[in-house]
């Protein structure tokens, strides 16, 4: 089952609706890697793992930073992050403010120092 999966709850009432043997997260993996775990967890007991700290938001990141630098290079990777960086900081305080001034970076390091400057504002 697929489509308008955003939430451990929505995964939870598509397998018991529609008797379907799995379902696929898509969209709402953007900017939440975590939602995969949160739901298998919450599916398997009914665990709810508490939300993800704002250290681990960072790191996951700059992590996700490094492996496109790697991947497509500075240049490349810089532009093509201001969209999952995007996605990651969504909700967050002053983040549309945060993102407008993001966006306009164009080296690993202005964006790194940009980050953590966020971050520790939160």
């Amino acid at each position: 089952g697929n489509g308008d999966i955003k939430c451990k709850e929505d995964a939870k009432k598509a397998l018991e609706k529609s008797k379907v043997d799995a379902i696929m997260i898509g969209r709402a993996s953007l900017g939440n890697p975590w939602i995969f775990k949160e739901t298998a967890e919450y599916l398997k007991d009914g665990t709810i793992i508490p939300k993800v700290s704002k250290e681990e938001r960072l790191d996951t990141i700059l992590k996700h930073l490094d492996l496109e630098i790697k991947e497509k290079g500075e240049f490349i990777a810089v532009k093509e992050m201001r969209k999952h960086i995007s996605a990651y900081t969504k909700s967050l305080p002053g983040s549309s403010q945060f993102r407008s001034i993001v966006n306009s970076l164009d080296t690993k390091q202005k964006v790194v120092e940009c980050l953590k400057q966020y971050f520790s504002s939160l």
